[in-house]
Parts: C-alpha cells; structure tokens; sequence
C-alpha cells in the first residue's frame, strides 16, 4: 500500500468518527471519539503536509498546494470549534461545519490531487514508501515539539 491508498483509507475513517460524533449525546463517549478524531487528523494533516504536499506543489503547482493547506487550517479551526462546543447545543453544528469541510477536502484530495499525483509523479509517491514508517516519524517528531 502506498501513502496515497493509506490516507484514502484514513479518510474513512475520519468519516466514520464523524458520523459517530453527528449522532452522539453528551458524555465520556463523545469526549473519547471527538478526541481520538482530534489526535488521527492532527497526524494525517501534517503526514500530508510533509510528505505529501511538496509533491503537490512541484508537480501540480503553488496554487494547489496552497488550497489544500489552507482548507487543513479550516478543519483545524472547525475541530476546536467542536471542542469548545463539545458538551454545548452547539455541538451539531460544529461538527456539521467540520463534516463539510473534511468532505470537501477528501472530494478534492480523491477525485483531482491523488489522481494526478498517481499521473504526474508516480515515481516519487513510491518513493514516500512505507506510510506507517513516515506516520510514526511525523509521530515522534510532534511528540519531540510538544515536549520541547
């Protein structure tokens, strides 16, 4: 499996969690997924954005690179949004935001960019090898940051 097919299976599960947060009450159980969705994006935004992203940059141009961080820093803002709102009425919307978002994003990453990455510069997301071992890198790295 290469780092592509890895992130489109994240996204699904990205999309469970939120579905599981869209129907959730109030409690540890929503805490617990909103959480665990807070700590599996935080991951695979900054897999993408190091691994990932440069590519996009260089065979598919600045612009699209830059959308796509830019639509990461929308679903970092919308999830703190759902943090905040997390035992609040405003919870489903915030999460609704988030959904929104996140789908857009995936439509765009799964339908255009992985496409094109797959054409333009298959070679170097080859080259990207083992998403698990750059996952645990990009891991240990913003463990070192925090704890720094």
């Amino acid at each position: 499996m290469d780092v592509l097919e890895h992130l489109i299976e994240e996204h699904r599960k990205a999309e469970q969690m939120l579905q599981q947060l869209a129907q959730s009450q109030p409690g540890p159980g929503r805490d617990r997924v909103l959480a665990e969705l807070g700590d599996a994006l935080a991951l695979h935004m900054e897999v993408e954005e190091r691994e990932v992203y440069p590519l996009v940059e260089e065979f598919l141009g600045q612009a699209k690179a830059s959308e796509a961080e830019n639509e990461h820093n929308k679903a970092r803002d919308d999830l703190a949004r759902a943090v905040d709102a997390v035992a609040t009425g405003d919870f489903q919307q915030a999460i609704e935001t988030l959904t929104a978002d996140i789908s857009h994003h995936v439509q765009e990453e799964e339908g255009d960019i992985f496409p094109q990455l797959r054409q333009k510069a298959a070679r170097d997301v080859e080259a990207l090898g083992d998403p698990e071992d750059a996952e645990a890198e990009v891991k240990d790295e913003m463990v070192a940051e925090e704890n720094a």
